[in-house]
């Protein structure tokens, strides 16, 4: 074989080479794109439940931000950000919906890493088990993540009343029943604040966007109760992760 004819079949070896990767590149682009939200929702949960046991050994470095208006959606860089960020936010307690499969940290504040961690308190006053304690979480659209679960049940009209609610602070666990649910503007947040009928009757107001980001769900639910962490039952003990 002369020297010209093995330089020609190098090339196109090499060529066909070149044209097998770039045409894998593009499925695996064409594929990434198709399934970008069901990408990012499985590592926003990833993120959200990746060693969720320990964030309240966390050392709190960061000053609480409470302008909800100011939260960025979910995205590759707010993901990256919060996973850099981790451990300078401490978890003040988690939530728990039995039945929607919901388990979630609890921080101070509402910025784009408490959120992207987890759920986040919307005032800097407010306690487990008084008056009214609203947090805010986002919805991923995908049944599964963060707050999603109730955005879905209320649309597909599951969300039931009577629904219950577990909150912990790490040492007592606060009880709660699903009262109402509707859709609000996303600028109304006035339902997040304390109102002289919820100091005997404390509730709980949860807040997440529905999937146009123009809304939002509203979801309220009443105290029943609370007791000792140490002293609920194996079932509520285990619903946590402590």
């Amino acid at each position: 074989m002369s020297r010209l004819s093995r330089r020609n079949k190098r090339k196109r070896l090499v060529g066909n080479v070149l044209a097998i990767a770039l045409l894998l590149f593009l499925i695996g682009a064409i594929i990434v794109v198709l399934n970008f939200n069901k990408l990012q929702g499985q590592a926003a949960n990833s993120l959200a439940n990746d060693k969720i046991e320990l964030q309240r050994r966390n050392h709190q470095t960061k000053k609480p931000n409470y302008n909800l208006k100011k939260v960025k959606p979910i995205s590759p860089q707010t993901l990256a950000h919060a996973w850099r960020c981790r451990r300078d936010y401490r978890a003040i307690g988690q939530i728990a919906v039995p039945s929607e499969n919901i388990l979630l940290n609890i921080f101070r504040g509402t910025g784009n890493d408490e959120l992207a961690l987890g759920v986040g308190t919307l005032r800097s006053d407010q306690r487990m088990g008084q008056n009214n304690y609203p947090l805010a979480g986002h919805n991923m659209d995908d049944g599964q993540t963060y707050f999603s679960p109730l955005y879905t049940a209320k649309v597909r009209g599951q969300l039931a009343k009577g629904t219950r609610i577990f909150l912990t602070d790490f040492k007592k666990v606060y009880f709660y029943r699903i009262d109402i649910a509707y859709f609000i503007g996303v600028y109304n947040l006035r339902l997040a604040f304390n109102r002289k009928k919820f100091a005997q009757k404390p509730v709980i107001s949860l807040f997440t966007c529905d999937w146009t980001g123009q809304g939002r769900l509203f979801v309220r639910g009443h105290l029943t109760g609370s007791q000792s962490l140490k002293s609920a039952s194996r079932y509520v003990r285990s619903t946590f992760k402590i």
